[in-house]
């Protein structure tokens, strides 16, 4: 029989991913890659969900700004975050594609490094009521000697205990499949490894009200398994829809190279080479088609095939898919399908752009609460390794909401706003520039002051 060597048989622990929320969790994982099941050569992907978990990610992350400010180890904090400000964009899509992200910071000499690790590459076994995970297993690998060496950090996080345990394992089974299942092998100590040598097995902590990771979810209810506390990709609920559309738009492929424009001409009227097979033009191969002389009764010397093409009801159908994508996956109708083919009421348009709005506006203030989360966790690690002087860390989030809001149209408010009387100068400037209203009304009086008689809503001076 067999040896078992899965985290439940090694270990004792029973993650709390169900069969079916891994299954899932691959599927939208090689939908993300384009490796459906349903692709082949006769099916090719149009990138739906990616393009679904980079557009959700560009509405959540636009014009966002993340402020850190009060001390040396706020500033050291905010050097830490800078990747993420860099990348965010990036690593909130795959957070969307996959369902959630955790990130999870490390001493690294004398800074933090913060590693993202996708939802389905860590291993939860526990949560508490609120559904934070306060279970999780991150496994990292290393391949060498035509083996694989795998080592599980083992993160156990209570009011009164905090543990952190590693250990480790080699297999000749380099390929990993599935981190919920996976065969560790046999288990052998950290220092077997080199790279792994100097990492202490067990390490107790106490008196830290948080976890050293932090998990983004993506706030969407799952209906895979009821009672997980993982999050679903935006996309999750389309799938079905993104295979229609996949095979729609193969089956518009085919009607194009179906009713190609050909000629079709008898042999004996081809040239031929030395062994009798007839000579296409060269370039042109596509544009004949021949036929034996013998089955030349009835038929002119050559004819023209120029079917008309259906294309335009092909196009109708594959749109509607389209629609139904951006419905299930809460994005504003026209966002990726033919903008000119909403035939939507306005109320419809509008609704689906609230849809939109809440949907982003729940991820940001997900993403907002992980990064919070983060930042306790980093500023525990500066404190524990005495990496920078203490102090008070101010953080602060700044959203877009110009997914509801049409900013050129409340621009264009505001402007008559001013030249009613209703909203002052300094105001518009206060909104518009994100100038104080100090500096404001300063601006104004100078402006007022070179150009006396100015009456436009930046040189009056209006309080």
């Amino acid at each position: 029989m067999a040896t078992k060597d899965t985290i439940k048989d090694k270990l004792g622990i029973q993650t709390i991913v169900s069969p079916d929320m891994a299954n899932a969790l691959r599927v939208w994982k090689n939908a993300y890659i384009n490796k459906s099941a349903w692709l082949n050569e006769d099916v090719e992907s149009l990138n739906i969900p990616a393009t679904v978990a980079s557009e959700v990610a560009r509405l959540v992350t636009i014009e966002n700004k993340i402020e850190i400010t009060g001390s040396q180890k706020a500033d050291f904090i905010d050097e830490c975050l800078k990747y993420f400000k860099t990348e965010k964009k990036n690593i909130v899509e795959m957070a969307c594609a996959k369902g959630g992200m955790y990130f999870k910071p490390y001493v690294a000499g004398n800074n933090v490094i913060i590693d993202f690790i996708y939802q389905d590459e860590a291993i939860p076994f526990k949560y508490d009521g609120n559904r934070n995970i306060t279970g999780v297993i991150f496994p990292s690998y290393i391949f060498k000697n035509n083996r694989r060496y795998t080592r599980l950090e083992i993160h156990d996080f209570s009011e009164d205990k905090y543990t952190i345990e590693n250990k480790c394992f080699v297999s000749k089974e380099k390929n990993i499949t599935d981190v919920f299942s996976m065969n560790l092998g046999n288990e052998i100590s950290l220092e077997s490894v080199k790279e792994w040598k100097d990492i202490e097995p067990l390490v107790s902590v106490n008196g830290v009200d948080y976890p050293f990771y932090s998990y983004m979810r993506i706030p969407i209810a799952n209906n895979i398994d009821l009672k997980s506390p993982l999050g679903v990709s935006v996309y999750a609920r389309a799938i079905k829809d993104i295979k229609k559309a996949d095979k729609q738009m193969a089956r518009l492929d085919w009607e194009f190279e179906s009713k190609e424009t050909a000629i079709e001409m008898a042999e004996s009227y081809m040239k031929q080479d030395a062994y009798g097979s007839v000579m296409l033009p060269k370039g042109k191969e596509r544009l004949y088609r021949t036929y034996e002389d013998e089955s030349l009764e009835g038929k002119k010397l050559f004819e023209l095939f120029s079917p008309e093409i259906r294309d335009q009801s092909y196009v109708n159908g594959l749109n509607k898919y389209l629609q139904q994508i951006e419905f299930k996956c809460s994005l504003a109708y026209g966002t990726i399908s033919d903008p000119q083919q909403v035939d939507k009421t306005a109320e419809e348009i509008k609704t689906s752009k609230q849809r939109s709005y809440q949907l982003v506006s729940d991820i940001q203030e997900s993403l907002e609460n992980a990064l919070n989360g983060l930042i306790v966790a980093i500023d525990n690690l500066i404190t524990a390794y005495e990496l920078c002087p203490d102090g008070n860390v101010d953080v602060s989030f700044q959203w877009d909401d110009s997914i509801i809001v049409d900013s050129e149209k409340e621009k264009q408010q505001d402007i008559q706003d001013v030249n009613l009387g209703i909203m002052a100068k300094w105001e518009y400037r206060v909104k518009w520039y994100g100038e104080t209203e100090e500096k404001a009304k300063a601006i104004i009086a100078e402006t007022n002051s070179l150009s006396p008689g100015l009456s436009n809503m930046f040189g009056e001076d209006d309080e």
